[in-house]
């Protein structure tokens, strides 16, 4: 129920955000004005998570609060007469508290890849349909005020806890620090090609690729529960090498596929690599999509090098984590 519950949640989030930005856009002569918003927007939303994140790892009372206070940060966005700079700063902190308060929750409850993959998956959908108003800002809102209400509900009378409890972390020394530190220097750089490589728009179609995006995060977690570590990220590698090989519409279909399909295996394996920090690994990987947000059109990276590079990134990460991963009751199937 919480992972049906945030998954939804999710998608009113993004969903909301999406809806106000659009609607002040539709209206705004000033091309350069919309950029600046929408990146003043991004800036926050996904920048602010790392610092977001901390507190809440810090702080793990203030999880559920945090959680509460989405609704209300993002009813701010529908107040016009604030000002579109405030109505893109309310609903920016909206999103990154939602982020972070639930993306602990997931991690934490959570032992799988599935999990972490399907949770970030809706998301993709709900900006689509708010960003090209197919649905509008104040149905998200309603939506996101009764599920907040009812996650609240049922965490506040059954607390979660984990399905899959760790063992005691050891304590982790210098000569350990330094390769784990480098495992997880890897897999951001993969979420920053994903970033790059794992969002296209095709004209005529707007909602058919935030379905391929959403598709790819929730197969991607689950194909590696199912086939393990390592065979998954080869079966990415394979897809997006014969992607490179398709042409036009359904070339760009299959390697948004198969980047995002690295979404929850760099997001899980990160916490796996500091799991006393979720609400932090959280933020990270989120924060290391803002390259492609502001650089996207800018930095062209051939779709062979960020494949290549992403294999090799979570090949190599994964066998940091079996040298030097902290004590879990078992590993995952690498």
């Amino acid at each position: 129920m919480l992972l049906f519950l945030c998954t939804l949640l999710h998608f009113t989030v993004d969903g909301v955000c999406a809806a106000v930005l659009a609607g002040y856009a539709v209206n705004e002569p000033d091309y350069s004005m919309i950029v600046y918003y929408f990146g003043l927007y991004n800036l926050i939303a996904f920048g602010g998570q790392c610092l977001a994140g901390l507190i809440l790892d810090r702080w793990k009372s203030l999880i559920l609060p945090s959680l509460a206070a989405v609704p209300v940060l993002l009813a701010g966005g529908f107040l016009q007469t604030a000002g579109i700079f405030w109505q893109s700063v309310l609903v920016a902190l909206g999103n990154c508290m939602f982020h972070v308060s639930a993306g602990i929750l997931i991690l934490e409850r959570y032992g799988n890849f599935r999990e972490p993959g399907i949770f970030v998956s809706s998301g993709a959908v709900g900006l689509g349909l708010g960003l090209y108003q197919i649905v509008g800002a104040t149905f998200f809102e309603a939506v996101c005020i009764l599920g907040t209400a009812i996650t609240l509900f049922l965490l506040l009378k059954s607390p979660a806890t984990p399905e899959h409890e760790p063992d005691a972390t050891p304590e982790v020394h210098g000569v350990d620090l330094l390769p784990l530190m480098a495992g997880t220097v890897m897999l951001l750089v993969c979420v920053v090609l994903r970033g790059f490589g794992g969002s296209s728009h095709i004209p005529g179609y707007v909602m058919l690729m935030p379905c391929v995006f959403m598709l790819g995060k929730s197969s991607g977690g689950i194909l590696c529960d199912v086939l393990g570590f390592r065979r998954t990220i080869l079966a990415i590698f394979l897809l997006s090498f014969a992607a490179i090989q398709m042409p036009g519409v359904v070339g760009a279909i299959t390697l948004a596929f198969a980047f995002n399909m690295t979404m929850p295996l760099t997001l899980r394996l990160l916490h796996w690599y500091f799991p006393e920090y979720p609400g932090l690994t959280f933020g990270l990987a989120a924060g290391c999509l803002l390259p492609g947000a502001f650089f996207g059109g800018y930095l062209n990276i051939t779709p062979h090098v960020m494949a290549v590079l992403q294999f090799l990134g979570l090949f190599a990460a994964g066998l940091i984590f079996l040298r030097y991963g902290r004590g879990r009751k078992s590993l995952p199937q690498f």
